[in-house]
């Protein structure tokens, strides 16, 4: 949950930036903002990325038996028709 928030954080932190940021000038600091806005963008896509790729969580060991009970009483059910 953590890198949605982070990356929420750099789309706001960018959308602020991209007001006060010109891309024309010399071209020094052309080369210097078009950088850092590919770094920003990476940012945001790894972020994501990591958001939407994350492992998933076993189950826990109650969760586990639960089910395996319910399934033994659901064939139990089953039998006794």
């Amino acid at each position: 949950m953590k890198n949605l928030l982070y990356a929420f954080l750099a789309l706001l932190m960018l959308y602020f930036g991209l007001q006060n940021i010109t891309i024309t000038g010399d071209q020094m600091q052309t080369v210097f903002v078009l950088s850092w806005l590919c770094l920003a963008i990476f940012v945001i896509g790894g972020n994501f990325a990591q958001y939407l790729y994350r492992p998933k969580r076993t189950a826990s060991a109650r969760q586990v038996k639960a089910y395996k009970e319910s399934l033994q009483r659901k064939k139990q059910r089953q039998t006794m028709r």
